[in-house]
């Protein structure tokens, strides 16, 4: 089970089902099997980093229409974007140390740029549970240090309920209080002490 306020670690072989898991979680995919219960009032709100940073050039989004895209959800459909979810979108870009770069091309952005903004985006869905898919893999050290530090910081300020696949066991926070192994379809957890 997972309780308000978890960190939560997920770790185990390439195709062990650990995307699988996360994408069901955020009813994007049923489940293969059993079931999952949302216990929750109000209703849990998901903020979703992707393991995947690509998106389509041909479409010149800026860091900031990639975080207001995390807000489509609380606007009404055929409606322009209200100035309150711009001033959200710009406090999640200042949360993650991106406003700065609110007018740059996504595109243009490094790796652990693009990451922080899609941190940011997440953010932007108001969510009190976060999922991060591999947030860490493929950027420099001293990027990974900082998406660690925002991460950190986000369960701190925020209170969020954060889990995150990742392979790089070294950059496993201290606060993590349960790690999650799947392996050869079992799943072991290991409760922190």
């Amino acid at each position: 089970s997972i309780n308000s306020g978890d960190a939560i670690v997920l770790f185990g072989q390439n195709g062990s089902g650990k995307t699988t898991l996360f994408k069901t979680i955020l009813r994007i995919i049923p489940p293969l099997q059993g079931n999952i219960i949302y216990n929750s009032d109000p209703p849990q709100r998901f903020g979703y980093v992707p393991q995947s940073q690509s998106l389509d050039e041909i479409y010149p989004f800026t860091a900031l229409d990639i975080v207001l895209m995390g807000t489509f959800g609380q606007i009404k459909p055929f409606s322009f974007t209200p100035a309150k979810s711009r001033i959200l979108a710009k406090q999640c870009l200042m949360d993650v140390g991106m406003l700065e770069s609110k007018r740059k091309l996504f595109s243009e952005l490094s790796g652990g740029q693009k990451q922080r903004v899609l941190i940011a985006r997440a953010l932007a869905t108001n969510p009190n549970i976060l999922l991060l898919d591999e947030p860490v893999a493929g950027i420099d050290v001293d990027a990974v240090r900082m998406i660690m530090d925002i991460i950190t910081m986000l369960h701190e300020k925020h209170r969020l309920t954060v889990m995150m696949i990742t392979h790089e066991f070294s950059t496993i926070p201290a606060w993590v209080n349960k790690k999650i192994h799947i392996r050869n379809n079992e799943v072991v957890v290991e409760n922190a002490e």
